[in-house]
């Protein structure tokens, strides 16, 4: 994970005051490499990590799936989530390269609602919610053109889609008062996103200074569409 100071911000896109920047493992250089990490632990939580890479002559791969689920600390708080990543590329030199990315999630949890402050001091553990449900649902693609002109200066062109949704179903009053069982409230969004994006980054040294200067443009459109009400 890299943390990304100020200015410096701009060369992964227009947003301004610093970020971070979680860096994916590149593929391995051999022909094939399997990982596999499994995890059992209390409250029924289980998860497991699976990647496939490789290298072959100018292609690269980089892929895995990821699956995680729990019962929960406390009561009606399990969770369930599916993520699915896929890294595709292509070196045509060794100065240009065109990737393709794909990203998938899924993430369906229970909620357990919150507590008041005697509520916690008498039980940390119990919950008043049995019928709140929180969803999200991720399909992210990626397009990557890169060309190195020097060690100085690269270009970087990238097409990209989200295609995506949440959805919050329960009852969603203050946590003072009890569910009911009325029909609950639903909060439901999905999400259309199309751009494509170049840039231009040159670093240079000016003395005993060292910095960069960027040049880009965007281009996006988006599309978004809520939803809320009472359902059933």
């Amino acid at each position: 994970i890299e943390i990304i100071r100020g200015a410096a911000s701009l060369q992964y896109g227009s947003q301004f005051g610093g970020l971070l920047n979680f860096r994916i493992k590149k593929p391995a250089k051999k022909y094939l490499e399997f990982t596999t990490r499994n995890t059992g632990g209390m409250y029924g939580y289980f998860g497991t990590f699976n990647r496939l890479t490789g290298t072959a002559k100018n292609f690269s791969y980089n892929t895995y799936y990821q699956y995680k689920r729990a019962d929960g600390y406390r009561p009606n708080s399990k969770f369930d989530q599916h993520q699915f990543f896929a890294n595709l590329n292509y070196q045509f030199t060794e100065k240009i390269r065109l990737g393709l990315e794909y990203t998938y999630m899924n993430y369906l949890a229970k909620q357990p609602g919150g507590l008041t402050d005697q509520e916690f001091e008498n039980d940390p553990r119990q919950s008043k919610r049995d019928r709140n449900w929180f969803k999200v649902n991720w399909n992210l693609i990626a397009l990557n053109f890169d060309w190195e002109f020097s060690n100085a200066t690269k270009l970087n062109v990238r097409a990209f889609s989200n295609l995506s949704s949440r959805s919050a179903l329960g009852w969603l009053g203050r946590i003072d008062r009890p569910d009911l069982g009325t029909e609950r409230d639903l909060i439901q969004g999905q999400f259309r996103n199309i751009g494509g994006e170049a840039r231009i980054l040159h670093k240079y040294k000016l003395g005993k200074n060292y910095g960069a200067f960027l040049f880009g443009a965007r281009v996006a459109v988006g599309h978004t569409n809520s939803k809320q009400g009472l359902a059933n």
